[in-house]
């Protein structure tokens, strides 16, 4: 009998001694890469909401219970803490592999080179040895219930969580973005042999670029980025004072303008012959193309001066359409209005996303508002600040203005943006060799996720466009192609 107590005791100290270097160790492990430990609980689909705190919490309830474990008097109740807190993290797990595409691991220490279905073997043991430990003394009709109890109320908290930072997620974001593995896949990369490339369009599995240097040359590639053709474009009246000549190409027409003269021509792709199809006195900074007979554009209104959306239509005669209360003024009207136009033709939504500010506007092909939407970083005014000079009348920005989003790109019912700002808990040194794009539901009007366009060398994304062959990113003198996870389709 004696032998059995002793031997008893000598299991309830080796238990206790391994939780203790086990907390101590992972608490010290996650205490000496803090950053990186934030980092990772940012990652996780069911922590991301919540990383902040629990990084502090997690800490502090591993030193204390193994605080707990030294003192006899509360080794029981360090055990029990021991078994709870191990059996949300086997929950956590199970969630992770059942759930979740991917998530980093964040123990710390060697526990971070385990493999989740071995990290699941390894918590499911730790929790037997805790729950062991802590019946060892004491069995009765008291004890049981508390652990059937706290069992319970462990694994619902765990779930709760995980419905609770879904929803905060995909809703409410706090700037916190996920990196799910698989998102995106590169299927093809080629060298474009020229810097200054744009994306002009796509259609009939074709990928048209131009360049601003010769913007009268188009560059046309096949999907899979192997074949390339080069056509010249020619136009019936050359004579205009051209600036910033645009080709934008849906097939199976193309457009060429200049928005600081009020013409528009428009030809065929099977002989890339333009004619004049408009002439006015309407100027514009900004156009999509929405099919042949429709262009929305953006330009400055006449009495105002502040940036107004509009539309060409080429049916029988040109009708010109404006819709001044779409943009939404903070400052100036002009410089905190300014932003990016794309077109989904698929949903016939216009997508107007403001540079300097969160915000986002989706209207019909008639130029209805739909909705505002926001983007996940927490920037709801542009921070710009604008000199404003009577005798010329012209108005320029006093201090370079932060660029919250970059480039656009929309297609089906999803929003793809290249952002400007650093989320919370990511890396920096990633994020310095590299581009984020993030992905928007305009359906849900929700945040899906986000992937990273790398750097090559130190050029950064300067253009991007999607289809229904894929994501079309310009890097440099790079064009690259990513196909979208199949659940995005």
């Amino acid at each position: 009998m004696k032998l059995n107590v002793r031997m008893q005791k000598v299991i309830l100290e080796l238990i206790c001694l391994l939780y203790i270097l086990l907390f101590v160790y992972a608490a010290v492990s996650k205490l000496l890469d803090f950053e990186n430990f934030q980092v990772q609980l940012g990652q996780s689909p069911l922590l991301s909401a919540f990383a902040g705190p629990i990084s502090y919490i997690v800490l502090i309830v591993e030193f204390s219970i193994s605080i707990m474990l030294v003192i006899p008097k509360m080794r029981r109740t360090g055990l029990f803490c021991a078994f709870l807190l191990m059996l949300v993290f086997t929950a956590y797990i199970v969630i992770i592999l059942n759930y979740s595409s991917f998530v980093p691991c964040s123990c710390g220490g060697i526990l971070e080179k385990m493999g989740w279905t071995e990290h699941l073997i390894f918590n499911i043991a730790f929790t037997v040895l805790a729950l062991v430990g802590y019946l060892a003394e004491r069995r009765n009709t008291k004890t049981y219930t508390l652990v059937i109890s706290g069992s319970f109320f462990s694994i619902l908290l765990v779930f709760i969580l995980y419905i609770i930072s879904e929803r905060v997620l995909h809703h409410q974001n706090p700037f916190v973005r996920r990196f799910d593995r698989g998102v995106v896949e590169k299927t093809a990369q080629t060298d474009l042999q020229m810097y200054n490339a744009y994306f002009a369009g796509s259609g009939n599995g074709k990928v048209f670029l131009s360049n601003t240097n010769t913007p009268l040359v188009v560059y046309e590639w096949d999907n899979r980025l192997k074949r390339l053709i080069k056509h010249i474009i020619s136009i019936d009246h050359d004579k205009y004072p051209f600036r910033s000549v645009q080709l934008k190409v849906v097939p199976p027409y193309f457009f060429v303008f200049d928005g600081t003269v009020p013409v528009i021509f428009r030809g065929k792709v099977s002989d890339w012959k333009a004619f004049q199809i408009m002439i006015g006195n309407y100027y514009f900074s900004k156009i999509v193309v929405m099919d042949s007979l429709n262009i929305a554009f953006r330009a400055q209104d006449r009495y105002s001066k502040e940036n107004i959306l509009g539309k060409f239509s080429f049916s029988k005669e040109m009708n010109v359409t404006l819709i001044n209360n779409i943009l939404q003024k903070q400052k100036d009207g002009v410089f905190d209005t300014d932003g990016t136009m794309s077109y989904d033709p698929i949903l016939k939504n216009l997508i107007y996303l403001y540079y300097y500010r969160n915000q986002f506007i989706v209207t019909n092909q008639h130029l209805k508002l739909a909705y505002r939407g926001n983007t996940i970083d927490t920037t709801t005014r542009a921070a710009i600040k604008v000199n404003y000079f009577k005798e010329s009348g012209e108005r320029k920005p006093s201090t370079p203005a932060v660029t919250i989003n970059k480039y656009s790109a929309s297609y089906g019912r999803y929003l793809f943006v290249n952002s400007g700002l650093r989320g919370k808990f990511e890396p920096l040194d990633l994020w310095k060799t590299s581009s984020v794009i993030d992905i928007y539901d305009l359906k849900n009007k929700t945040y899906v996720s986000s992937f990273y366009a790398y750097d090559i060398g130190e050029d950064k994304v300067s253009d991007i466009m999607v289809n229904s062959e894929g994501i079309y990113i310009i890097i440099g003198k790079t064009l690259q192609k990513y196909r979208l996870h199949k659940n995005f389709n």
